[in-house]
């Protein structure tokens, strides 16, 4: 049976938008689910979604803004060196280019600085802070990081130099002794909006120092507010509508030249940035220094940017190769920890790169379902050091603090973390994260969450309804891609597509809506036409040729019925050999022979559960199939019913033959057969086999007799109904079954297939 992978959440919704609302707004029926499920049911809330009227606030009323403009307009004034400290993320190349650009723009004696993932990790170096200061900095502005570096301040401190902090992460117990803390959750200020991105925080302090920056600049806020996964509401939301615009009509010479080398030529979205640009930004950083995605970014000559971009661009193919490399490597290991009913995998191995072990480990986890944590184990540091990714259920977080004295360094939230361990811990976090897990689920496998917005009908899904959806967009955290579920629809065609049929694609009702599941294309055999599935998707529009129509991108989805029942009666060999030979149960006729115990014959008991139960020949009676269907218990029910016969176009004589026949026996003293056979049937205008057929049934009830070859009536017979012969009875038997089994429409047979399993029957 195909279950659903995912735990399903379908909110009741029970709120309604006004009436008003939906007609001043022109919302569909799809767009008003859409919103409720995501808590718009406001006039105000829908506005501010669906507006494109501009939503910034001032950036005076961030944390600290005041003095950190004041102490930067001064140190430009005095000509000191200012240090822009960034990160290695996209977010923190973004949040770095338009500092120093805004800066060199007000004359400012800037340098700026990523620090290296691998020798300096992330955050405050008090290395560079020290180089810095051997260079004369007077002032180090960090951006996209700094409210965790304490220590390093502290030591900026000791040397003289202000640090003023521009950061987005949560704070610690105590704030850091900067000079400045430009924080939109910064505790000493009320900012109307907690969750921009670190290049949020950097804009906002460029709008302050300067109030007319280039246009462009948008665009990198965008990139970096979609790739750092943060809230797309509120401000975010404008910023990031305005930068994809910019992106579409005047990138960077950066950007253009990166989407070039990319070969992208389409539109630019939220989904451009999250799977083109971002992830090429980040390959660098991952990879090596991230120095060259900034330098990509604050490049202004066209032909030097196409060559910093296709560097980046390399990086990205490599950072890809790792990642699979790591992958199927980690995969192994998985395997091999899940055969010992591992339920949290601890996956470590030599020679992995750190910078990619984060990719790795969600692999890990869309593949099993568990907790996995990724490790890069360093002999010669004699430490482990890796990324770990979790599920819904399990707070990585909280398990990781539970077990804190095995982990020297950690940090993270509730779905991913970073540490770094001894080697010779390895084993016992691992087994120590297993023992939790098992309290927890008590050794019961757990679902991936899938929070669906709303339940939806076939009806609902138009080519109309579906564009109007679009003006959610952009799409990200706390306003992603409304997911829907139908349920209860009937597939009409299903087949694999692409390589290897690698894709599966199914066309869904009488209305023929396409739906994709990419790389599902094995459960083509699972699905059959008539198959009653429920679905869990997203929706958009294909357009192809002109035309365009609705379609599904499934996420989920799972059969209706309870067994899976496929019509193989007119599939070839090859085709049953993808039957699983090992997990079915063959019936056959008794006539026929077994080859294993995995064979049964039609009638007999089969107490064990099986995947699969393949009828491969068509039963001696229908009675002898009711009771196997409810005897065996299996998810999946294969139809082949192979043997010849052809009862059922031959069909039974009609009583007026058998009296004509009977009239004409009488009619002489003894027929021979032989010699008369064949004026018989001509006379009759019936055929031999049919002419046989009576006479046996006649034989069999003693109307007459029969020697050597001659025909006698008894007249003495006793009067019977020629239907009581049992050659009749048994010929009435197999048209019975043919026509069942061999000649009703597949629809009619699996629906009645299904009603017999549990010992309920239905006519057919």
């Amino acid at each position: 049976m195909t279950k659903a992978r995912y735990q399903w959440s379908i909110p009741r919704q029970t709120i309604e938008i006004d009436k008003q609302i939906i007609k001043k707004f022109n919302i569909s029926p799809l767009l008003e689910k859409a919103l409720v499920s995501k808590g718009y049911t406001t006039q105000t809330d829908i506005e501010h979604l669906l507006s494109k009227e501009e939503l910034f606030h001032d950036p005076m009323l961030l944390g600290d803004m005041e003095k950190a403009v004041s102490r930067i307009h001064k140190a430009i004034e005095n000509s000191e060196k200012i240090l822009v400290y960034g990160d290695y993320d996209a977010d923190g190349v973004t949040s770095t280019t338009i500092l120093v650009k805004t800066l060199e723009s007000l004359g400012a004696q800037v340098g700026w600085y990523i620090p290296n993932r691998f020798t300096e990790g992330y955050g405050p170096s008090e290395g560079a802070f020290r180089n810095a200061h051997d260079e004369d900095v007077t002032l180090i502005i960090t951006v996209d990081n700094g409210v965790q570096g304490h220590h390093e301040i502290d030591i900026a401190n000791e040397l003289g130099i202000d640090v003023i902090v521009t950061d987005h992460h949560e704070f610690g117990i105590t704030k850091p002794n900067a000079y400045a803390i430009v924080h939109p959750m910064h505790p000493d200020f009320d900012y109307p909006f907690e969750y921009l991105a670190g290049v949020g925080v950097s804009y906002k302090l460029c709008k302050a120092l300067k109030a007319d920056l280039p246009d462009y600049f948008l665009g990198l806020v965008a990139i970096g507010t979609i790739a750092d996964l943060v809230s797309l509401t509120d401000e975010n939301r404008y910023m990031v509508k305005r930068g994809l615009n910019i992106l579409n009509e005047k990138p960077s010479p950066g950007i253009k030249a990166l989407l070039e080398v990319a070969d992208y030529t389409d539109e630019v979205s939220e989904q451009t940035v999250g799977f083109i640009i971002g992830p090429r930004l980040n390959a660098v950083g991952r990879l090596d220094d991230a120095r060259l995605a900034c330098e990509l970014l604050m490049c202004e000559d066209s032909d030097e940017a196409t060559f910093l971009a296709e560097e980046v661009d390399h990086f990205n193919t490599e950072r890809k190769a790792i990642v699979e490399t790591i992958t199927e490597e980690a995969l192994v290991l998985a395997q091999e920890q899940i055969d010992t009913n591992a339920q949290f995998l601890v996956l470590a191995k030599e020679d992995w790169n750190e910078g990619v072990l984060g990719i790795v480990a969600s692999r890990i986890v869309e593949q099993y379902h568990l907790p996995t944590i990724v490790l890069n184990v360093d002999i010669e540091q004699n430490h482990a050091k890796g990324s770990a990714r979790s599920i819904e259920q399990v707070s990585m977080f909280e398990f990781l603090q539970n077990n804190s004295e095995l982990i020297q360094k950690f940090g993270g939230h509730h779905m991913a973390a970073g540490m770094t361990l001894d080697i010779d811990a390895i084993e016992s976090l691992k087994k120590a994260l297993n023992d939790e897990m098992y309290k927890l689920t008590e050794g019961k496998p757990l679902l991936l969450q899938l929070t669906v917005d709303s339940e939806i009908q076939v009806s609902d899904i138009s080519v109309e309804n579906i564009f109007d959806l679009e003006r959610l967009r952009p799409f990200g955290t706390d306003i992603s891609a409304p997911l829907f579920a139908v349920k209860n629809v009937q597939v009409n065609s299903v087949k694999g597509i692409g390589q290897s049929e690698k894709h599966l694609k199914l066309t869904l009702t009488d209305k023929n809506i396409a739906a994709l599941h990419w790389n599902f294309g094995h459960l083509q055999h699972d699905i059959t036409n008539e198959t009653t599935i429920n679905i869990a998707g997203s929706l958009n529009v294909n357009e192809w040729n002109g035309h365009q129509s609705p379609q599904i991108i499934v996420k989920d989805l799972e059969l209706g019925n309870e067994h899976t029942v496929f019509d193989y009666r007119s599939k070839n060999k090859q085709d049953l050999l993808k039957i699983n030979q090992k997990d079915a149960l063959f019936v056959v006729n008794s006539t026929e022979e077994k080859l294993n115990d995995r064979y049964v014959f039609y009638g007999e008991g089969y107490e064990r559960n099986v995947e699969a139960c393949v009828l491969r020949d068509l039963p001696k009676d229908l009675d002898d199939l009711k009771t196997t269907l409810n005897q065996v218990n299996a998810d999946k029910y294969y139809l082949v019913f192979k043997g010849q016969s052809n009862s059922y176009f031959e069909g039974l004589p009609n009583e007026q033959k058998f009296k004509e026949t009977y009239k004409a026996l009488l009619s002489k003293a003894e027929t021979n057969i032989q010699t008369e056979g064949m004026q018989l049937c001509q006379f009759l205008k019936i055929k031999p086999d049919q002419l046989k057929f009576i006479l046996n049934c006649f034989y069999e009830l003693d109307f007459i007799t029969i020697n050597d070859g001659i025909i006698k009536v008894n007249k003495e017979a006793e009067k019977n109904s020629i239907q009581s012969a049992p050659l009749y009875q048994e010929k009435k038997r197999q048209i019975e079954i043919e026509k069942t089994l061999l000649y009703n429409d597949s629809q009619s047979l699996i629906k009645w297939i299904q009603s017999l399993i549990g010992n309920v029957e239905e006519e057919v």
